[in-house]
């Protein structure tokens, strides 16, 4: 008798449990670097093409996350005032997280103004 009502408890827990599903999108997430320093560039404006959900991102630490991203080839641009806008390619797939660092190099043109008006 024990036996039957163990048996018949586990399946009715079996039968309770929600089968799970397989994810449908993946996440993109990365950190902005400095060329020149290597050191994290914080506040760049992260876009993606094709467009993706809104971008959380660490202002401090240079660090991005774009969360429930259809899988398929996005690219993913940084853009900072004073450095050149950088993008890389990358494929997402359902239920991975993809990283996508991207390196700054410092804008010339930008450093190059600043010099030209302190020295005058």
């Amino acid at each position: 008798m024990k036996y039957i009502i163990l048996i018949l408890s586990l399946l009715l827990l079996v039968q309770c449990t929600k089968p799970t599903e397989d994810p449908t999108t993946g996440s993109i997430e990365g950190t902005v670097f400095n060329f020149n320093t290597g050191g994290f560039i914080g506040g760049a404006h992260i876009v993606t093409t094709p467009p993706t959900s809104a971008v959380l991102s660490d202002t401090l630490a240079g660090m991005y996350k774009i969360e429930h991203v259809d899988p398929g080839v996005y690219r993913i641009t940084a853009v900072k005032y004073g450095f050149d806008t950088s993008s890389v390619s990358v494929s997402v797939i359902a239920g991975n997280i993809t990283t996508a660092d991207i390196t700054l190099k410092p804008d010339t043109s930008f450093t190059d103004t600043l010099q030209a008006v302190f020295q005058e």
